[in-house]
């Protein structure tokens, strides 16, 4: 008898338990209907949670529809009561999709999967915004994957997913995609350079070659593949047809100094890497002050220009006095070092206007004042410039606050 009566006790419990949830879930829609997300989520919580409705399709549906009105929201503290917001409503959506055996609810399932793939979207561009790469990539993937649901192809998504992934480093999805959409014959070039790219990266210089020259000849103009088609022969170091490559552009556009600065670019970080012999090296810096001044002449007010030749011709000086400083090391032979010595020093001197030019063009409030004004006081300390560099020691202190030693 006590065992019946335990029974029949327990079985109103579960029955009261079963009742109370069954209340959340309806005060949970209740709460949506009338905008009042916060309180909506309250009840949809314990309702989610507990093994009486966590297996109901009608809860899972309601979830989703509370995350995504809740990722729609204009008022931030109701978008900061959930993480990932639209996440969520996917994954609510699918264990609605799962539990729905008897199609109760596919009217209502099938539209939030329809709504979910814009706000899938709308997430991948805010995570884009943010440098989010892999949540970007995520986002943009599951947008397109929801659209293909309904027979809608949108190449542009999924261009968008292989762009974040690639961002990011996941270089195997993004060389995935990149590949589907090379089939689809999506029309855009960057595909080919990010394809090259990935490929040199992993160390296939003859595949990352095989897939520039099909952007190329798909896309014979486009500057992006030729400047990328110039760094596989830098890569591989063959300067001479770098040179030819860069020159097409040049030709096709010769009034702009981007080309200029971007040619310029190149070969400036081509003198700077030693795995290159001391000829092309040289070659390399030549060509590059050329194109710099080039890029100036076309455009004077051209801030990357002159300060990045500036830079070319203060390195240019540091290479010279290295050399200089190991020769003397190994032979004693100062006066070989007075010549070099006024070499190195006259680079400097060549670099200096176009610093302080460079100096005179920004702000104070410019991210790059900081660094023109320290490389100027290398400048003038190395120059023995004792005036100068006092001065800009000065104005250094007054716009950053530390005293640095110089």
């Amino acid at each position: 008898m006590k065992r019946t009566v335990f029974f029949l006790i327990f079985m109103l419990f579960a029955a009261s338990l079963a009742q109370a949830q069954s209340r959340e879930l309806r005060r949970a829609s209740r709460q949506l209907n009338r905008g009042n997300l916060e309180a909506a989520l309250e009840h949809i919580t314990p309702a989610i949670e507990h093994q009486e409705t966590i297996n109901d399709p009608e809860t899972w549906v309601t979830a989703a529809q509370i995350y995504m009105e809740i990722s729609m929201n204009e008022d931030p503290e109701i978008r900061d009561l959930v993480d990932e917001p639209v996440a969520k409503a996917d994954h609510a959506l699918s264990r609605a999709e799962q539990l729905d055996t008897n199609n109760e609810f596919i009217l209502e399932i099938q539209q939030g999967l329809l709504f979910l793939s814009e706000l899938t979207f709308n997430a991948g561009v805010e995570a884009y915004n943010d440098s989010r790469w892999t949540a970007a990539s995520d986002y943009f993937l599951r947008s397109y994957e929801l659209g293909l649901s309904f027979e809608s192809v949108d190449t542009t998504t999924y261009y968008n997913a292989a762009l974040s992934a690639e961002l990011g480093g996941a270089y195997e999805r993004a060389k995935e995609i990149y590949l589907d959409l090379r089939e689809m014959e999506y029309d855009q070039p960057f595909i080919y350079s990010s394809l090259s790219n990935i490929t040199l990266a992993q160390g296939d210089t003859l595949q990352g070659t095989v897939y520039i020259q099909e952007g190329r000849d798909r896309y014979p103009d486009d500057l992006d593949l030729i400047f990328t088609e110039a760094n596989i022969h830098i890569f591989t170091g063959d300067v001479e047809q770098a040179r030819k490559v860069l020159d097409i552009a040049i030709q096709r556009d010769p009034e702009n100094p981007n080309l200029y600065f971007a040619f310029g670019a190149n070969y400036d970080k081509m003198s700077q890497d030693t795995t290159y012999t001391a000829e092309e090296r040289e070659f390399a810096f030549e060509q590059a002050a050329e194109a710099y001044e080039k890029a100036i002449e076309l455009n004077p007010d051209y801030f990357d220009a002159v300060y990045n030749l500036g830079v070319l011709y203060f390195n240019e000086g540091i290479r010279i006095f290295e050399q200089a400083d190991e020769r003397l090391r190994q032979t004693h032979d100062f006066a070989r070092y007075e010549e070099d010595e006024e070499e190195f020093r006259q680079a400097w001197l060549q670099a200096q206007p176009y610093l302080e030019r460079s100096k005179d063009m920004i702000e104070p409030d410019d991210p790059n004042y900081e660094v023109v004004v320290v490389s100027l006081v290398q400048l003038y300390a190395r120059t023995g410039q004792q005036d100068k560099l006092e001065e800009i020691e000065d104005l250094y202190i007054k716009y950053f606050g530390v005293e640095e030693e110089m």
